[in-house]
């Protein structure tokens, strides 16, 4: 039965934002430095200031390594700062909003998926202090805006799905999202579409889930435009996202590292990397790399599945990977906060089976992050945008664990 939203009790939601965004407040003023902790974070700043003075968007010397979206989200911080490092906390302050956007969205469409305000509520407050989370948005990178439009794609699509699967604004809105989301990270791809038409199976309506998919594709197409046509008239090619995927995919892939890791000072073959590092044309240096990387593959198709196991497990990881993480603090934090999310959420999988329809968009979503970093690189940063969706199944867990505790002190 699905509660009116004139039903929902808002005082403990405005309590958990409150909370949590105080949190993320003391975090970025007490606990994270005044300039910015690693290297990728001075890029994202540097692009954005650059974004700013020029008018055009780099990245060092590149103009599509990466794609737009976080520049352009720092950017208006940058532009009212004196300098581009006295944005660092307005941008710290700005991304602890989109933490509880981020949250609030997940609440919402737990609601929506379990038709219960308590698993709702559950799984705000879960994503209001998930310890990773909470680290991000302290951090200058792309995972938290970038979570916070996939989450909020995932709230409209279900809102759609709601709406009966109507050709309306619901729907643009859902594309919108999710193209607002590759425009800030890549890993998309063109999987938004796929996962709206998954979502209309259920209704065993072949021509609403073909014109679903039609639709879909040509919104979230059209978001994505500007920026095709913006690299084709810079680079004289068409690029769909960014010239760095080859690079990781190189990483992931070449005769120096056979364990999958990511250091780029041990991992790749230090001639080969030097030489087409070098080469001024990021297209043709994107050839090359992939190049490589296939040739890899091609060579040792063995490895390359070996490769793939050990990157998922890094992938899925319950402690850190990364060595200034390895730390006993570090692993207690994430073993009692990931590894619990992560045992619920395979609970509420197999003992919901029921709902396999209503979650097979969020499902997909997990299995093609997955194959994709098993395919290039692996770490935890690069799993941060499942976390959330985690954090929504493991709270029906803990909604049926808890209504159990609460019947029997009754």
């Amino acid at each position: 039965m699905t509660v009116p939203p004139s039903s929902i009790d808002t005082k403990p939601w405005i309590a958990i934002a409150s909370a949590s965004f105080f949190l993320c407040v003391a975090l970025d003023l007490f606990y994270f430095p005044a300039t910015t902790t690693f290297p990728v974070e001075q890029r994202f700043l540097a692009s954005a200031a650059r974004l700013v003075e020029t008018g055009g968007f780099w990245v060092g010397g590149d103009r599509a390594w990466e794609m737009p979206g976080t520049a352009l989200f720092y950017a208006p911080f940058v532009a009212l700062a004196p300098s581009p490092g006295a944005a660092i906390l307005p941008i710290r302050l700005a991304q602890a909003a989109l933490l509880i956007v981020q949250a609030i969205l997940i609440g919402v469409t737990a609601r929506r998926i379990f038709r219960d305000r308590r698993t709702a509520l559950i799984a705000f407050a879960m994503t209001a202090f998930y310890p990773f989370l909470l680290y991000y948005q302290g951090l200058l990178l792309s995972e938290t805006l970038f979570n916070t439009l996939l989450v909020a794609g995932f709230a409209s699509l279900y809102w759609w799905r709601d709406r009966g699967f109507r050709m309306d604004a619901a729907l643009v809105l859902c594309c919108a999202c999710f193209g607002a989301a590759a425009l800030t990270k890549a890993t998309l791809t063109v999987v938004p579409p796929i996962l709206i038409a998954l979502l209309t199976l259920p209704a065993r309506r072949a021509s609403l889930t073909i014109r679903a998919c039609a639709v879909a594709t040509l919104i979230y197409a059209a978001v994505l435009a500007p920026w095709w046509v913006r690299n084709y008239l810079v680079l004289d090619a068409f690029v769909p996202f960014t010239t760095s995927a080859a690079l990781n995919l190189y990483l992931g892939n070449n005769p120096q590292n056979p364990t999958g890791g990511v250091d780029w000072s041990a991992n790749v073959e230090t001639g080969v990397f030097a030489r087409l590092q070098a080469m001024p044309d990021e297209i043709a240096r994107q050839r090359e790399f992939t190049a490589a990387a296939l040739a890899h593959i091609r060579d040792d198709p063995g490895g390359f599945v070996q490769r793939m196991g050990f990157k998922f497990v890094r992938f899925w990881n319950i402690v850190p990977n990364a060595p200034q993480f390895s730390g006993a603090f570090y692993r207690i934090i994430s073993v009692a906060s990931f590894g619990p999310v992560l045992l619920l959420a395979l609970l509420t999988v197999v003992l919901r089976r029921n709902l396999a329809n209503e979650l097979s968009p969020i499902l997909l979503l997990i299995a093609y992050f997955t194959i994709v970093h098993m395919v290039t690189i692996a770490s935890l940063r690069y799993r941060l945008p499942l976390e959330p969706f985690l954090i929504l199944l493991a709270a029906a867990s803990v909604r049926v664990a808890t209504g159990r505790v609460i019947s029997a002190r009754r």
